[in-house]
């Protein structure tokens, strides 16, 4: 006969464990939400500075490649390192714009493989310093919170199956 009060206490620890994987993973579309726009910001400064660089060339009468390639070449070993950063910042640019281009057209289904395929980890550590919870109001929000609750579920009977296991194995040496 199951003891009420193990019934009781395991069916709130089933409910809480449920709760916690439905309001973990419903928090997941928020932070992309998050980090995405601090993504496309670093994407507008970046191009910001492409774009300066790239005016610069014009002024000169250069193409901007050829532009860069002078400065790279160069024999002073400042002005070279000032055409490495170009060429530095022309790259952070097209990643930028790609990962916030990926992550824009993905769906709630791919979005969690396409975000961590382009993820920054220095702007996803920013994003998470000062990530805001927030109560998702999208069928995406309620997808994720479904899948909360069977990964709580999951976790919750995974950590219980040793105890049952063990209690299994202590009543049967009892009755034997």
């Amino acid at each position: 006969m199951k003891n009420p009060f193990t019934s009781f206490f395991d069916g709130m620890l089933d409910r809480v464990f449920s709760v916690l994987g439905a309001i973990s993973f419903a928090q997941f579309p928020q932070f992309v939400q998050q980090y995405l726009q601090r993504l496309a910001g670093h994407a507008d400064e970046a191009r910001r500075i492409v774009e300066r660089y790239k005016l610069a060339a014009e002024r000169a009468g250069m193409e901007f490649e050829p532009y860069i390639e002078r400065f790279r070449q160069d024999s002073d070993p400042v002005i070279a390192e000032h055409g490495s950063i170009m060429v530095e910042a022309v790259e952070r640019l097209e990643f930028l714009t790609q990962a916030v281009a990926a992550l824009q057209q993905s769906n709630m289904f791919t979005r969690p493989f396409v975000f961590l395929a382009n993820l920054d980890t220095d702007i996803g550590w920013q994003a998470w310093l000062i990530f805001q919870p927030g109560v998702p109001t999208t069928v995406e929000g309620a997808v994720y919170a479904l899948a909360g609750i069977a990964v709580g579920l999951l976790v919750y009977h995974a950590l219980k199956w040793p105890v049952y296991k063990l209690r299994s194995a202590r009543k049967g040496k009892h009755d034997g």
